[in-house]
């Protein structure tokens, strides 16, 4: 037998890639995080979820920049489908990117002197929760959409 290329390896390729991209969303943000909250005191917890997001924010810009490629190498460049993929796919890494980057230094900045959370962290926190809230809402439509660049049925 020869090896797998074409469309259909591309199809499995991104499927993967979304697999580990929205996976790490979830499992981070819904299920490690609030575990750490529930067990350790919330300093530690904090510092541990806030390097778990880290991971999480340089994985979607990979995994994104993956899907992007891929979607840009596919034949099916034309498609509306594909365009409004790509612009999901866009969407998706800008807001974890905002939320890493921007939101989460101005929200530690927040904290004061001695490590405690100040007025305004809640706001910053709040404001990252909903980015990332957003970006794990559009990872679910771009898995249940299906794993193909043109969304039609593979």
């Amino acid at each position: 037998m020869g090896h797998m290329t074409g469309p259909g390896t591309l199809r499995i390729g991104e499927r993967l890639i979304q697999t580990i991209w929205v996976g790490s969303l979830w499992c981070v943000g819904y299920i490690a995080a609030p575990a750490l909250f529930a067990h350790l005191d919330s300093r530690e917890a904090g510092r541990i979820a806030g390097e778990l997001f880290t991971v999480v924010a340089w994985l979607s810009l990979a995994c994104g920049a993956l899907l992007l490629f891929a979607s840009f190498i596919e034949r099916t460049s034309a498609s509306t489908r594909r365009r409004v993929r790509v612009r999901l796919i866009g969407l998706m890494v800008a807001l974890i990117a905002l939320g890493e980057w921007v939101v989460r230094p101005v929200m530690e900045a927040a904290r004061l002197a001695d490590g405690s959370t100040g007025p305004d962290f809640g706001l910053w926190h709040g404001l990252a929760s909903v980015l990332y809230l957003m970006a794990s809402l559009g990872g679910v439509w771009l898995v249940a959409a299906g794993g193909t660049v043109s969304l039609e049925a593979a």
